[in-house]
């Protein structure tokens, strides 16, 4: 019996040629969305069970979701490999993200994480918004970036940790002629993106990796300045719940079409207090801003809001 491990997660997963399928979810491609998964013989307590059977492209075949065993899905199909056969990272994204959540993790998507001299702060924003656009400039800048696309948060003591998530950073390379910035690409993508592996570059500090403020971006390539405004109210919970919810529930689309995972009671207890921590530790350090992603960079990294308030 193998198993992919991160945390104190562990995926049980039975293949005829594992290590084929391992080496496939830990490429360059795979890890744009996945977390570096380590391999494992000693799954003792896993949170859920894959049986992947040999076949051509990916279907799930059935799946038995448990609320305080592990989950079971019978699967279908060939390794991921970009371009031709994608699904099964996506699908694997979602059965660690209910994972997570069963053991008392969220995995955001949509989101990026870096650390800054003296604090860290966390990213959402919606498909487009300039995150990667924002991250490409931070890296530039010499600044630690933890995650790249999907983060995993951990909620210690009333606060929010970040434990891991995506490291692999892919850019349009004309960010760097708009923005004046070098940067070396590690490789490029079949559609022209240049892409950075951030996994060696950067090591999460687990005395020092407490997210300080929340921003959600809203920006473009044309847009201009910077301005923000606090997260208050009904609309805390409403964009957490978003951005929490979003890989449990298959909103990013796969085919044949993506799962419904239940929010059962041990998932929806994590999303609870996940919520809980931001409404009162975060109170006054959740904001949106606006603008273009140098500015809003500037911005956040200048404290410009907090010294307006």
């Amino acid at each position: 019996m193998n198993g992919l491990e991160i945390l104190d997660v562990c995926i049980e997963v039975y293949h005829r040629d594992f290590n084929t399928l391992y080496s496939a979810f830990t490429t360059d491609f795979a890890r744009r969305y996945l977390p570096r998964l380590s391999s494992t013989s000693n799954c003792s307590s896993p949170v859920a069970t894959i049986y992947w059977l040999e076949g051509k492209g990916f279907e799930v075949l059935s799946t038995s979701f448990s609320s305080d065993r592990n989950d079971l899905y019978i699967v279908q199909g060939e390794p991921p490999s970009p371009y031709i056969n994608e699904s099964p990272v996506f699908f694997l994204l979602q059965v660690l993200a209910r994972g997570l959540a069963k053991k008392g993790y969220v995995m955001i998507t949509d989101s990026i994480s870096i650390g800054l001299p003296g604090r860290n702060i966390l990213i959402l924003g919606y498909p487009h918004t300039g995150k990667s656009t924002i991250t490409t400039l931070a890296v530039a800048k010499g600044f630690k970036v933890y995650s790249t696309e999907n983060t995993i948060l951990g909620v210690d003591e009333g606060s929010l940790r970040i434990l891991g998530g995506s490291r692999v950073l892919v850019y349009d390379p004309k960010v760097k002629e708009l923005f004046n910035i070098h940067l070396e690409p590690t490789s490029r993508t079949k559609h022209g993106y240049e892409v950075v592996d951030l996994e060696e570059k950067v090591i999460i500090d687990l005395d020092e990796n407490i997210v300080d403020e929340i921003y959600i971006v809203y920006s473009s390539f044309s847009s201009r300045g910077f301005s923000g405004q606090q997260v208050k109210g009904r609309k805390v919970e409403k964009t957490l719940w978003v951005f929490a919810t979003s890989l449990l529930k298959g909103l990013d689309y796969y085919a044949p079409r993506p799962l419904d995972t239940p929010l059962d009671q041990t998932v929806t207890k994590t999303l609870e207090k996940f919520i809980e921590v931001v409404k009162s530790k975060y109170n006054g350090r959740f904001y949106e801003v606006f603008g273009s992603p140098v500015e809003i960079l500037e911005g956040i990294v200048e404290n410009k809001l907090e010294c307006s308030s």
